[in-house]
């Protein structure tokens, strides 16, 4: 095999790699976490929660709720910007309502929160 075959075969396995590994990386969910076990150690880390709606505001911009599970409650914002990219109806996510965040921890006054990448209703 000559120099300039090799060359395209390295090349397209190269290309073929990164195809799987971004593919595969798509695929990967992440392990669902209880909420009450979420601690200051997770800040800025991916998590996975899944809950009842506890209480829920949306102030026309931003969307405010807390999700409860057996173990816990946590607060996930939701800012505008986010909205729009998640396509969520911000009115449609209500006090009763079970769903599944998958986003990163935070720590705002005090508090933990999550800021959602992804919400499964």
């Amino acid at each position: 095999m000559d120099d300039r075959n090799l060359l395209k075969l390295c090349i397209f396995c190269s290309i073929l790699g990164l195809v799987i590994l971004f593919v595969g990386v798509q695929q990967v969910e992440a392990k669902v976490t209880d909420i009450g076990s979420i601690s200051e150690g997770e800040i800025g880390k991916l998590v996975s929660v899944e809950g009842t709606v506890y209480s829920s505001y949306y102030n026309g911009e931003h969307l405010f709720f807390t999700l409860e599970d057996r173990t816990g409650r946590i607060k996930v914002v939701v800012f505008e910007n986010l909205i729009d990219r998640l396509n969520i109806d911000p009115r449609g996510i209500k006090k009763g309502i079970e769903l599944r965040v998958d986003g990163e921890v935070e720590k705002y006054r005090g508090e933990l929160e999550i800021l959602p990448e992804r919400i499964y209703l």
